[in-house]
């Protein structure tokens, strides 16, 4: 009976097993290898991108901080305008506040009295005068009381002096508070007036 050998045809065989299992196992690290190399690029090239966005948002963000700056500084210059234009328009209130006051103690003032001062303190007048009479004083009160400048007149404190070219009478000097009715607060002092001129 005739005998086969086998034993070269498995060795074969499995030499040609080991050599196809090993070419798997180097074709899967090849490729392998081939997927983490197009991954890194992939990714390399998505956080590029994402650093160029990252950028240019910044690059925005810091246009915005620099407009935004400037609207602060364009809203500081808006309101110191606002101010300004008040405090001249609140000038020119004053300034003609001012003429109507002055135009009125003159229109209040009966022909026998004068004034020797004026002073504004605050909304208040301080008026210091002379009178040929106690009636001039009542009449210049009155006056005070009926214009639309004035308020609240009140005499603080009256006294008599003889007089030198009025025959047997005296001069009532007298001291009146009286109130600003529509006067902006606030204003600069009304500058004493001396020496006040007399109607008559």
């Amino acid at each position: 009976m005739m005998q086969i050998n086998l034993l070269p045809w498995r060795e074969r065989r499995r030499e040609a097993m080991r050599r196809a299992f090993v070419m798997q196992i180097v074709l899967a690290v090849v490729a392998a290898i081939f997927v983490v190399m197009a991954a890194q690029k992939l990714l390399t090239q998505r956080l590029a991108r994402q650093e160029e966005i990252n950028r240019t948002l910044e690059q925005h963000i810091a246009d915005l901080d620099t407009r935004v700056a400037e609207v602060g500084h364009l809203r500081e210059r808006q309101v110191a305008v606002r101010d300004r234009m008040r405090v001249i328009a609140d000038l020119q209130l004053e300034r003609a506040a001012v003429v109507r006051v002055f135009d009125e103690l003159v229109r209040s003032l009966p022909s026998e009295v004068y004034f020797l001062t004026l002073e504004r303190a605050g909304d208040v007048i301080l008026i210091e005068g002379v009178s040929e009479s106690y009636a001039g004083i009542t009449q210049l009160m009155r006056r005070l009381e009926d214009s639309e400048e004035f308020d609240n007149a009140d005499l603080s404190d009256i006294a008599t002096e003889a007089s030198e070219t009025v025959d047997e009478s005296s001069l009532f000097i007298f001291n009146l508070r009286v109130e600003l009715a529509s006067a902006a607060r606030g204003g600069d002092q009304m500058p004493d007036a001396q020496g006040g001129a007399s109607d008559g």
